[in-house]
């Protein structure tokens, strides 16, 4: 019997249980990977900010060198939702 590995990518969990039958075959084993870390070009298409922007924002979670600047996914993610980048003061009526 051979063993094959299917590998899927989403922002919530798939609805797969042990010994459901899928694609012919029985699911035997489920492993969650935690996803490797990202760089700043990955970041500014993901969300469209400049990478001056990202490395300011995030530099409290940098974890590559100063040439290098590499985060964690989720924890990037909390910090480049947060819609508070704005500059200037603000607006008087």
């Amino acid at each position: 019997m051979a063993e094959f590995i299917v590998t899927i990518e989403a922002d919530s969990a798939p609805q797969i249980v042990l010994g459901q039958i899928l694609l012919g075959g029985t699911v035997t084993a489920l492993k969650l990977e935690k996803r490797k870390l990202v760089s700043v070009s990955e970041l500014v298409a993901k969300y469209g900010y400049s990478d001056e922007t990202i490395r300011t924002k995030c530099i409290s979670i940098n974890q590559g060198s100063n040439g290098k600047h590499m985060y964690d996914p989720d924890a990037a993610d909390a910090l480049l939702r947060n819609p508070k980048f704005r500059r200037g003061s603000r607006r008087k009526n």
